[in-house]
């Protein structure tokens, strides 16, 4: 629902307006009518509307003192003036108030309808990245305070997390969910992360044009601040996309719907802390086959249950991305071959299997051994304390 006031003095021409963008713009509209700046003000303070149609010459107030006024409002509305007075000093009091066009009366029927949607247009793109930030708020903060908001849409009926792997995902999301409001909290090459309303999901399962993609689908929530696990589970469930193909060994990828599923008991993943632990500890002192050999029992899946793949992988990738980077300060930003590594192991959804992926850790970690190690031959202390 679309809310705009129109201010004018005149009934006649109030009512007029009304009638030619009831009857022109094809979005459901809420019209408030004013008959002067006061009225007009009182209007947008209380009812917040999403656009201002006014009028310059009004009795109390006029169009530019309720500009002025309007523009100070924490969520001030697109603004639209029309005047039957081709005069600049009105042109420039209303472009330096925020106005978003200036027409003369006699209005035109289809110069009014063209400015009344492309305002509507500016507020919906506003609108959304002030929803945006609201919400990666939430995911950062893994809760809702009393300063969050979600304006327009507000997910009455629930909404998923979608986590969706391919290319040109911008343009296609754009085609596939054009009749919805969703929102992007991650955008990174070849990954995004959105949130979608529930009526929505249909959408995604329909079209076939998401086929060659990876769309991993959280569980369905109703509650805003559960946005981080959603966001979690989205991820966890296109990871799934590696397990597909149960007639090989190297885990590749594989095009696909992937939803989120609950495991009926919690899976322990202390070994995965004890192995990770041990290989980074003598990482400073460990032959490359030591590395490799760690790493490799690190990542192996042999002696886990089909349904926890996912979720350890999930693990793993967390694990590596919170603390390997950040366990040596210096190294992965100052050095470049480590740093293209790091992107490499961050951006794991681009690699087609999981042997590329532990190929790229392994890179890391053996040239990082290399570079601890000559460091220790030139403060032997180091490694004498290691191996103490």
């Amino acid at each position: 629902m679309i809310t705009i006031v129109i201010a004018d003095d005149e009934k006649l021409i109030r009512a007029g307006i009304a009638k030619i963008l009831r009857d022109s713009i094809d979005v459901p509209l809420e019209i408030l009518e004013a008959k002067n700046g006061k009225e007009a003000l009182e209007l947008c303070q209380k009812e917040q509307p999403n656009v201002l149609i006014t009028d310059i010459r009004m009795p109390i107030m006029d169009g530019v003192e309720l500009m002025q006024n309007v523009s100070k409002l924490e969520n001030k509305p697109e603004m639209i003036v029309s005047s039957g007075y081709d005069d600049f000093v009105f042109a420039k009091a209303a472009i330096q108030s925020g106005a978003h066009s200036y027409i003369l009366k006699p209005l035109d029927k289809k110069e009014l309808v063209e400015a009344v949607e492309k305002a509507i247009a500016t507020f919906r793109v506003s609108e959304q990245k002030r929803n945006e930030e609201s919400l990666k708020n939430i995911l950062d903060e893994g809760r809702v305070d009393s300063s969050t908001e979600i304006s327009g849409h507000k997910f009455e009926n629930g909404y998923y997390c979608i986590a969706i792997n391919g290319t040109n995902i911008k343009n296609i999301l754009q085609q596939v969910l054009n009749s919805v409001d969703y929102y992007v909290l991650e955008n990174k090459k070849g990954f995004e992360c959105v949130v979608i309303p529930r009526e929505a999901l249909y959408l995604l399962e329909s079209d076939i044009s998401l086929n060659q993609y990876v769309i991993g689908v959280s569980n369905s929530s109703t509650n805003i601040s559960s946005l981080r696990t959603c966001r979690k589970q989205a991820f966890e469930a296109m990871l799934q996309a590696y397990f597909s193909k149960e007639e090989t060994q190297d885990f590749e990828k594989k095009p696909g719907l992937y939803y989120y599923s609950e495991i009926s008991t919690e899976p322990n993943f202390s070994e995965i802390d004890e192995n990770y632990e041990k290989l980074i500890l003598k990482i400073s002192i460990a032959e490359v086959k030591d590395i490799q050999g760690s790493l490799k029992k690190l990542l192996s899946f042999d002696d886990e249950k089909p349904e926890y793949y996912a979720s350890k992988l999930s693990y793993i990738y967390n694990k590596l991305n919170a603390n390997l980077f950040t366990r040596f300060p210096g190294y992965t930003d100052n050095d470049l071959y480590l740093h293209l590594k790091a992107i490499m192991i961050e951006n794991l959804w681009q690699l087609k299997n999981l042997e590329e992926w532990r190929t790229c850790i392994s890179d890391y970690l053996i040239y990082l051994s290399e570079l601890l190690k000559k460091e220790n031959t030139e403060h032997p202390f180091i490694e004498e304390a290691v191996d103490y």
